[in-house]
């Protein structure tokens, strides 16, 4: 199965001073770049979905997805059927997507999330990350209609989907990063790593 991924990156970054959370430096590389060296040796192709100006991710290498006509800043469903929309014209026929403040994702990602063969999402001992999920194209027209009657929350979107449990993982690797002691943390994380 061909798999495509999506780094949502087009949250206000309120807690973190309303800056892009996937350019904010962590150990010396923007945010990104450490979701991007995760997620991209486990997918085929890797886009960002980001609203405003794309040229200021032009250091990430990545294509930047802006959400659909009509959709621009209605959350992370949003940008999920905009890269749900450009998996298709990759080849993919599912979708992974992360989020851009979560650079300790597994190394086995992917494999976890679509081992089930259906949607699915991931949780760390009890507690949900409904952003670390696996969704089939073949989902797209449920979810469109979903977003047309007016939702807007992954967690509703993933339905019944499976729940794929990393308890294995002594840390939380979808730990977000959404304040600047967080990203202090992560910085102390990566350097206890080495």
């Amino acid at each position: 199965m061909r798999i495509a991924g999506l780094i949502l990156a087009g949250g206000q970054g309120r807690r973190m001073g309303g800056v892009a959370k996937a350019l904010l430096p962590l150990s010396g590389r923007p945010l990104a770049v450490h979701v991007i060296a995760r997620l991209a040796p486990q997918i085929g192709a890797l886009a960002l979905s980001a609203n405003g100006d794309p040229a200021r991710f032009a250091g990430v290498g990545l294509p930047v997805l802006a959400d659909l006509p009509g959709e621009a800043g209605e959350g992370p469903l949003a940008g999920l059927r905009a890269g749900l929309r450009w998996a298709e014209t990759v080849g993919a026929e599912a979708l992974v997507s992360a989020a851009t403040d979560t650079p300790f994702l597994p190394g086995d990602l992917v494999a976890r999330l679509a081992a089930p063969g259906g949607a699915a999402f991931a949780t760390w001992r009890g507690r949900a990350h409904y952003t670390a999920a696996f969704w089939p194209l073949s989902e797209a027209a449920r979810i469109g209609a979903l977003f047309a009657a007016g939702e807007r929350r992954l967690r509703v979107a993933l339905g019944a989907a499976t729940e794929v449990a990393f308890d294995d993982l002594p840390e939380d690797p979808f730990a977000n990063l959404n304040t600047p002691e967080d990203l202090a943390a992560a910085a102390l994380r990566i350097g206890g790593a080495r």
